[in-house]
């Protein structure tokens, strides 16, 4: 910041980062940068992701924002004029343009090369100086031309990162979806099997204790209209219906025909599992 007022303010001040003593004579017209509040930023948030350094296997160390409010004001080397004819009681008096030149810094310089991603802003008078009116009465009831400034840094948490298991290698499951809900697959197989077994009483009572669940694996010759699914097949059932079930499934199994359409959808089981289907 005393490099960048430097740079713009071309009159003879000095650039001080305290307040003057009210009761000590100033020499010379003095800039005063004065830091009055620090406090986290917490309404600024970062979505950056943290670094990882691949050599160490550690990932950076993270941050907070924190603001750094300054009050700047002019102090003039001699007391306050009462002629009217003064010149510092003209338009372009010497405050109005020392302040002009700071400005001028400030707005040009909105981050500072030295703090890498800090950046500042001009605000309005801050709450926390309790009132502008009891502010410059503890600075002896003189009020003067001032800037508010605020300085946003960024501030590291840790010196030490976290350590972390760095990833290797990536893998994806691709699972299919049908237009046709396994369920209702599962329904019309379970229908399809009870007509096999000959759509009386007594074939759906034989049924009653047998679950299909039906597992969609991928579209039958990479057609949409065709429907490949895995048939599970469990529960107990009378044992001279096993030989007819079995029968079914075996030309469930075939690709050439297929099991069931559902809405216009061809249903094409691709395996059975049955090895928890027992006979009574």
């Amino acid at each position: 910041m005393k490099k960048i007022l430097c740079t713009y303010v071309k009159d003879p001040v000095a650039i001080r980062f305290d307040l003057p003593d009210l009761n000590a004579t100033q020499s010379d017209a003095a800039i005063s940068v004065f830091l009055y509040d620090i406090h986290e930023d917490l309404q600024l948030r970062t979505a950056e992701s943290r670094g990882f350094n691949a050599a160490a296997g550690r990932l950076s160390p993270g941050w907070v924002n924190v603001k750094c409010n300054y009050l700047i004001t002019y102090w003039e080397s001699t007391g306050p004029a009462t002629d009217a004819g003064n010149p510092d009681c003209q338009p372009d008096n010497q405050a109005i343009k020392v302040m002009s030149q700071v400005l001028a810094a400030l707005i040009n310089n909105r981050q500072l090369t030295d703090i890498p991603g800090a950046y500042t802003q001009v605000i309005p008078p801050k709450e926390n100086l309790n009132s502008l009116g009891n502010f410059w009465q503890s600075l002896g009831n003189r009020p003067r031309l001032s800037l508010n400034y605020c300085v946003t840094v960024p501030i590291s948490l840790s010196d030490k990162g976290e350590e972390v298991t760095p990833v290797k290698s990536l893998s994806t499951t691709v699972e299919p979806k049908v237009p046709v809900s396994p369920q209702a697959i599962s329904d019309v197989l379970r229908e399809q099997l009870m007509v096999a077994l000959g759509g009386d009483e007594d074939a759906r009572l034989a049924m009653t204790h047998v679950n299909l669940d039906a597992s969609p694996v991928a579209a039958a010759n990479g057609r949409a209209a065709d429907i490949r699914v895995s048939l599970r097949v469990a529960g107990m059932t009378r044992t001279e219906y096993l030989a007819q079930m079995n029968t079914l499934f075996e030309e469930w199994t075939k690709d050439e025909v297929a099991a069931v359409t559902p809405d216009g959808y061809c249903v094409y089981i691709h395996t059975i599992d049955k090895s928890d289907l027992t006979g009574i």
